[in-house]
């Protein structure tokens, strides 16, 4: 068959990678309202994507030392966040071919309970559910775990290793043909086609097997996020799809290629693992008008929620500086120390000022830039533009598909859907239906047997 562009919605409020997304005239504000996250099912349904896609964080958006005040009184990122497990439930429920992602930490939840929870979205999806896998690094994830202890880079990998390995046993604990169901003989399961797993390492017993049959994908689709060397490493062991976040095309494909070349150490070189980068479309009737909504998003950002978030990604407390602060003598003075894999706020913070190394960037400009699209390549044009870019980043292989991140909820996905999905359908970048023969089948990695 041929390659398609995998498409994703990212639901996350109320803020998204725009800062400024709940304050757009044209976005909702009600995100506790469950007929919102029904709509936008349908929506991305109607559009023919392939998933909505859940983020998630374990506290409110934090700053150092704990702070939390700015972030939540102008509506940083995430200061709302459901749990992404029941806020698909009623997603699932309004659509039928539209998968699910949802994410949830491997570093605060066993694997006998996200097994369960996956299995159970398993069935009632009918297969169409994937786990976005994290580690939940930083201190402002532990403050309502206080009873785990804090764990390293490695050690949380090693224990996302460990839950992986169970979950994915515990789902596969019942053959395919346990259940018999002879209402007339009284037989409801064969005891040995159920088995234990009788597990015992490094952070976990867990003896098995899981109180629910196998579901119809056997488990999730697994997509990983991680960048960090040793994140790649734990994508290339388990992902199906790799989450990015990269602001160029060289970024996206180093590392598409890279996890692809480090899956064969792990006997997967023959696994055609996907990767989704995030982009912020920013789309008008013509490419004047584009640029125009991007200049009026920018005014939509708050410089207090955007110093606070900045503060928040380098691990440093800024709140005393003036905004005009020239950047380089605030990161003189700061010991900072980011709270993203990898320190990718670091290495974003030094391509910002390399584009233009005759200007002395100051506090203020550097937040606000941040805030923009946390890194997100902003795509900004009409529909054809639009899609012009997002062919060439698909054709040439930087990447396997695209994560849409809103600038207003949800009329973004809606503008999508209607301006940009039929120009990239015409084009036979994208399906014009769905195929009817799994989800699994639908997005490329049917590769577990169920």
């Amino acid at each position: 068959m041929p390659r398609h562009m995998m498409l994703a919605g990212y639901i996350l409020v109320p803020g998204s990678h725009f800062g400024g997304m709940w304050r757009h005239p044209y976005s909702e504000t009600d995100f506790c309202d469950r007929a919102v996250y029904e709509n936008v099912a349908r929506t991305l349904e109607r559009g023919c994507f392939d998933v909505a896609f859940v983020p998630e964080s374990l506290s409110v958006p934090t700053g150092p030392k704990g702070d939390h005040d700015a972030l939540l009184k102008y509506g940083a990122v995430g200061a709302v966040r459901h749990d992404p497990s029941h806020l698909v439930a009623p997603m699932i429920a309004a659509t039928r071919h539209l998968g699910f992602t949802i994410t949830l930490s491997t570093t605060y939840m066993e694997p006998y309970h996200l097994a369960r929870i996956f299995g159970t979205l398993d069935h009632f999806s009918e297969g169409r559910i994937a786990w976005n896998v994290v580690t939940s690094a930083g201190e402002s994830n532990a403050y309502n775990f206080g009873h785990h202890p804090v764990l390293d880079h490695a050690q949380l990998y090693d224990r996302a290793d460990e839950v992986v390995d169970v979950c994915t046993r515990l789902w596969t604990s019942w053959d395919k043909d346990a259940i018999v169901r002879d209402q007339a003989s009284g037989l409801y399961a064969h005891p040995d086609k159920i088995h234990r797993l009788d597990h015992e390492g490094a952070y976990f017993k867990v003896r098995g097997p899981l109180s629910l049959p196998r579901g119809p994908g056997a488990g999730p689709v697994l997509m990983v996020a991680g960048v960090s060397p040793r994140g790649r490493d734990f994508a290339a062991r388990w992902a199906d799809v790799v989450f990015a976040i990269q602001s160029d095309a060289d970024g996206m494909r180093e590392l598409r290629r890279d996890i692809r070349a480090r899956a064969a150490r792990f006997g997967r070189a023959d696994t055609p693992i996907k990767l989704l980068a995030a982009v912020q479309p920013i789309i008008g009737e013509t490419t004047e008008i584009a640029q125009a909504r991007a200049a009026y998003l920018d005014r939509l950002i708050h410089p207090e929620m955007a110093r606070a978030f900045f503060s928040a990604m380098l691990g440093m407390d800024l709140a005393s500086y003036d905004l005009a602060t020239p950047i380089e003598e605030v990161l003189r003075a700061e010991d900072g120390r980011t709270a993203v894999d990898a320190g990718a706020a670091r290495p974003w913070l030094q391509r910002v000022v390399d584009e233009r190394p005759d200007h002395t960037w100051t506090l203020g400009e550097v937040a606000a830039k941040l805030s923009q699209s946390s890194s997100t390549p902003r795509l900004i044009g009409t529909a054809s533009e639009i899609a012009d870019q997002l062919e060439q980043l698909f054709v040439s292989e930087a990447c396997d598909g695209f994560v849409v991140t809103p600038t207003h909820f949800p009329g973004s996905f809606e503008e999508f859907t209607r301006a940009v999905v039929p120009e990239l359908q015409r084009r036979g970048l994208m399906r014009t239906k769905y195929r009817h023969d799994g989800f699994r089948s639908e997005i490329g990695v049917d590769t577990r047997s169920a």
